[in-house]
């Protein structure tokens, strides 16, 4: 084998149906277990080469079809992740199937078959769940660890009995077997991949099956969970009935499995796992109280539910051939979460609040060390690295843009065909593309290549001339004029994207729309010229827009505008801010200029953000005109939402209490009112339930008074947020409160909280408490100090996928001092996966550090001429 695919298994040999059982004790060691695997001999060989990580492999027989068994001896490959099967006698083609026994200790860092701990009645309970994807089945029994390797999949498990045993298709005999235990039996899968076996034994709960109408048949639909909590899945079930019979609208095929199970798993590394029929979740994204939640923690519930369900078809149904191609898994159902959430509540106005992730989207790829959406992937390490907010939001971005220039029937059509060509198979990027090409005549191959297989994307500027507008496009990289990515660099990089753009303009009264592809300079004749532009009409488009000044602020106080034309705008412009082209005053003007009539609670969570921000980034002795931002910015919409909230009743109000939520925040945190804090102070302090019941409340306020308490009060407020989180009776607020405990501003709270992510935490939260941590505002310092004194025991502990996630934090640190402290750690430190994903941290840093020295060297921001160029 080459060096480029000495991870690839030969295709000598593959599999067509898996005969595998399974002995899943979760209060014991170690598991054990047995598997027959038919296969195709598509050559003369002496031995198959299979995947296997940390077994014991035993009794293995190879025997061809109608012939005696031949001795197999097993060699394991560690380095690769294998084993080698050397055959006595050579195997003749055809079919043949292939025997093992084995036996492994139960996995440790939340992957392959591990165990989970939750506690009931104050006894510690234990089960045993797999999570397999990417590269991670072979953790838990011989097989040919592929996504293109699909075959059937038989599976029998052996556990303690009065467990419950769940598996990827529907039970069909439970019999007495030997020392107390039981043997259950499950219905053969569909053809899949290895990653999507899933197989959950523990003494769990379930809730009542539900019948949902599916197209084909009824689908029996459960939520599984630790007993107590069955009162908490009837949103799920309610989100998951509607998200299944979407889909099979959508798609035009019936659901590919005999059931759903959605399980929630106290011990999960990521925040789900789209098993086929038994799709595993964190616990804080599945069972919820909806009297408890802020309408944000109920969508998010509901994104992730109908994110797992999209999979079913596109991912499960039709996979990718390779790793490489996973962007497209996740990318797509990344779109779907967000057009099924759209469906099943209009209200929540989905792809407005879904600037907020492709925002994050943005912030990582205008830099000079992002990538490609698909890359070359050779190693587990490489697949690993695939699950990043570029695979997830930015594909899902280019996704809408696509979809919103085909139009949407046109784009679901293309979709159809593609399932329906593909179902049960595997496919490269470029089937998709060729398939929205034949459905809808436009060249998708050429625009969509340019936007997947290269970094980045671009900058559109409009320049106005006498008679129309001049368009020209430029890479939107950002720099800070040294280190490893400096100025020279990104200029040295020539990249051009085909835009589908829509152009609206404004000439002596009348407007216009035009629908264009920029991939070079265009002039727009408009027979005059334009007292208005709008670059990115709707907002869907994945690129940044430059306008002149004074055409800038005719945008924010323009009447026609939506909701995600008004955050496109926001967000465009603080991308000017750190590229150096913009001051702290643009941002602050655009800021009032948007503040002053928005009303939509997405918008202003981006401009609460903006605030945020630039208040961090103009640093403590500007804190005064900081905090005098803030409070031009929401004292008059709070006091108009409250009034309109008073003469609305509770079906109307939902998305006026989310904006309420928001302004009530930015007012205590970062406008330091008295009042405002003074009532949050007595709304955390009452008891949760009678804090919602108090006049004018409700969960939303309540969940904002916290954060206002726990980033400005006192030690005794930080012990009681202490108490509550560990009297917490849900998931949300759980994690609510142990978050919140990042905020505190005192140092000693921020001590304690930090010596609980090593000694109490999760090691599934702990990552992302710390990250939180690292992200404080004014004690990050001390957070860093931490983590690089105690690395080795929290790389230790939290997974292996999260910690490149926990030092995301560092992306808002500003002082020069610390960030090259940070930056000589992690060069000392390199990761085990996720090194690219660090760098980029690095770099946005090094950005934030340079912004933040721009604005701090002069009190009124005019000076920009040392920015950096964009």
């Amino acid at each position: 084998m080459t060096n480029d695919d000495a991870y690839r298994l030969p295709r000598t040999v593959l599999p067509r149906r898996y005969e595998l059982e399974l002995v899943v004790d979760p209060d014991a060691d170690a598991f054990s277990g047995t598997v027959a695997i038919d296969v195709t001999v598509t050559e003369p060989t002496d031995r198959i080469v299979l995947n296997a990580l940390d077994l014991a492999i035993d009794a293995v027989t190879v025997a061809p079809r109608g012939a005696s068994a031949i001795a197999a001896r097993p060699v394991t490959d560690v380095e690769h992740e294998r084993v080698e099967l050397v055959l006595e006698e050579p195997l003749p083609p055809g079919s043949a199937r292939i025997e093992a026994a084995f036996s492994a200790p139960f996995c440790e860092d939340l992957v392959g078959l591990y165990r989970s701990t939750f506690t009931v009645a104050g006894v510690e309970q234990r089960l045993a769940v797999t999570q397999f994807e990417s590269t991670h089945a072979r953790r838990a029994f011989p097989c040919f660890d592929e996504p293109d390797m699909k075959a059937v999949f038989a599976i029998t498990l052996v556990v303690p009995d009065g467990m419950l045993a769940v598996s990827n298709a529907a039970a069909t005999t439970n019999e007495p077997a030997d020392d107390d235990m039981v043997r259950v039996r499950f219905a053969e899968t569909m053809t899949m991949s290895t990653y999507l076996v899933a197989v959950v034994v523990g003494p769990l709960a379930t809730s009542a099956t539900r019948i949902v109408s599916g197209a084909a048949t009824d689908i029996p639909l459960r939520v599984i969970c630790p007993p107590g909590s069955e009162h908490l899945s009837g949103f799920a079930l309610e989100v998951a009935d509607a998200g299944i019979r979407f889909y099979e609208g959508y798609y035009d095929l019936p659901y590919p499995g005999d059931k759903i199970d959605l399980v929630a798993i106290p011990d999960f590394a990521f925040g789900a796992m789209e098993n086929l029929g038994c799709i595993t979740f964190r616990e804080v994204l599945l069972l919820v109280d909806e009297a408890d939640v802020s309408q944000p923690e109920l969508q998010r519930v509901a994104d992730v539910i109908n994110h797992e369900l999209a999979h079913m078809w596109f991912g499960d149904l039709v996979t990718m051939g390779w790793w490489n191609g996973i962007w497209l898994n996740e990318a797509f159902a990344t779109f779907m979460e967000v057009t099924a959430s759209d469906a099943f509540r209009p209200q929540w106005d989905a792809w407005t609040g879904f600037g907020l992730s492709r925002a994050a989207a943005f912030d990582t790829d205008s830099l000079p060390s992002t990538r490609p959406i698909e890359f070359p992937v050779h190693s587990p390490a490489d697949a690993e690295a695939m699950f990043d907010i570029l695979t997830y939001e930015k594909g899902a971005s280019v996704l809408r843009m696509l979809e919103q220039y085909l139009g949407a029937d046109r784009f679901r059509d293309g979709v159809r065909a593609y399932l329906a060509a593909h179902r049960h198979a595997n496919t490269e990027t470029t089937d998709l593309w060729d398939d929205l090409e034949s459905s809808t005549g436009e060249p998708i191959r050429r625009i969509m290549d340019a936007w997947i297989l290269q970094g980045g994307h671009p900058v559109i500027s409009a320049m106005p001339t006498d008679s129309g507008v001049t368009l020209t496009q430029a890479p939107a990289t950002i720099t800070t004029g040294g280190g490893a990515h400096d100025a020279g660099d990104a200029a040295a990089v020539v990249a051009t994207w085909p835009v589908p753009l829509v152009v609206t303009t404004t000439v002596a009264g009348a407007t216009r729309e035009d629908r264009i592809v920029v991939d070079g300079p265009v002039d727009l004749d408009l027979v005059g010229a334009p007292a208005a532009i709008r670059l990115n009409t709707r907002g869907d488009g994945f690129f940044r827009s430059k306008l002149p000044g004074s055409l800038r602020a005719v945008e924010a106080v323009a009447e026609r505008t939506t909701a995600l034309e008004r955050f496109v705008l926001l967000d465009d412009t603080w991308y000017g801010l750190l590229s150096g082209g913009l001051g702290g005053d643009d941002v602050e003007e655009i800021v009032r200029l948007l503040a002053w009539r928005e009303t939509d609670p997405s918008v202003w969570r981006r401009l609460a953000q903006c605030i945020r921000d630039l208040s961090r980034l103009r640093g403590a002795t500007q804190a005064d005109r900081s905090s005098q931002l803030a409070i031009d910015a929401a004292t008059v919409p709070l006091a108009a939402v409250e009034t309109l909230l008073a003469a609305l009743g509770d079906a109307e109000a939902t998305r006026w209490k989310d904006l309420r939520g928001v302004l009530f925040g930015l007012l205590g945190i970062h406008g330091r009112d008295a009042a405002v804090r003074t009532l949050a102070h007595e709304l955390v302090h009452a008891a949760p339930e009678q804090a919602r019941e108090l006049p004018g409340s409700d969960s939303t306020l309540v969940i904002a008074a916290l954060d206002v308490v726990a980033a400005t009060g006192t030690a005794q407020d930080h012990g009681l947020l202490e108490r509550r989180w560990r009297q917490a009776t849900n998931p949300q607020e759980s994690i609510r409160y142990l978050y919140a405990l990042a905020d505190t501003p005192v140092e000693s709270c921020f001590d304690h909280l930090l010596d609980l992510t090593i000694e109490e935490v999760r090691s599934q939260d702990a990552a992302y408490v710390l990250r939180r941590a690292l992200a404080h505002p004014r004690l990050a310092e001390r957070a860093w100090s931490f983590l690089s004194e105690h690395w080795g025991t929290v790389v230790t502990k939290v997974p292996s996928s999260a910690v490149v996630r926990m030092l995301e934090g560092i992306r808002g640190v500003t002082d020069p001092a610390l960030a090259r402290r940070i930056e000589s750690f992690t060069a000392e430190h390199p990761l085990s996966s996720g090194t690219l994903v660090l760098a980029q941290h690095v770099e946005r840093m090094r950005i934030n550090v340079a912004a933040a020295t721009r604005l701090r060297a002069s009190s009124d921001d005019t000076d920009t001429a040392a920015a950096a160029p964009s």
